[in-house]
């Protein structure tokens, strides 16, 4: 089987909530763990990252989905490659949100992997974009 790696970002909508975090949670987990999809949402300064893994069919099945939800816009692939191997296999999905940390441990990682002080994946490489939700993955293991 194939596996392959897609990292994108998305800008929410404005009146998004923690009860829409938690349903997309939900919905992540139930939706992917059949196909064996895994992987991590970010979600800070109203934008989310999002690492998928898993065959490169199903990504892209899942990935379709992903784009017609009303809840965010300004849909941007950051990368899509095969990969050797997973970096999040325990999770289905996993929801981080940046606020959940102290500030000072945020900025730091934004500030290790960005050129700016605040959270904007839309400006970083795919590189440092999973490089910076490897480090928020350990955090929440």
């Amino acid at each position: 089987m194939n596996l392959s790696r897609l990292i994108y970002c998305s800008r929410a909508v404005a009146d998004l909530d923690y009860e829409d975090l938690k349903d997309i949670m939900t919905k992540s987990q139930k939706n992917n763990q059949p196909v064996g999809v895994t992987g991590i949402l970010c979600f800070g300064n109203t934008i989310f990252l999002q690492i998928l893994e898993g065959p490169r069919q199903e990504i892209s099945k899942t990935y379709n989905r992903i784009i017609q939800d009303t809840r965010h816009f300004d849909t941007e692939i950051i990368d899509f490659q095969e990969i050797e191997e997973r970096l999040f296999t325990d999770w289905s999905m996993r929801v981080v949100q940046l606020g959940d940390f102290s500030r000072d441990s945020v900025n730091h990682i934004i500030l290790k992997y960005s050129s700016q002080p605040e959270f904007n994946p839309f400006k970083m490489t795919s590189k440092q974009c999973l490089n910076f939700m490897m480090e928020f993955g350990q955090l929440t293991k």
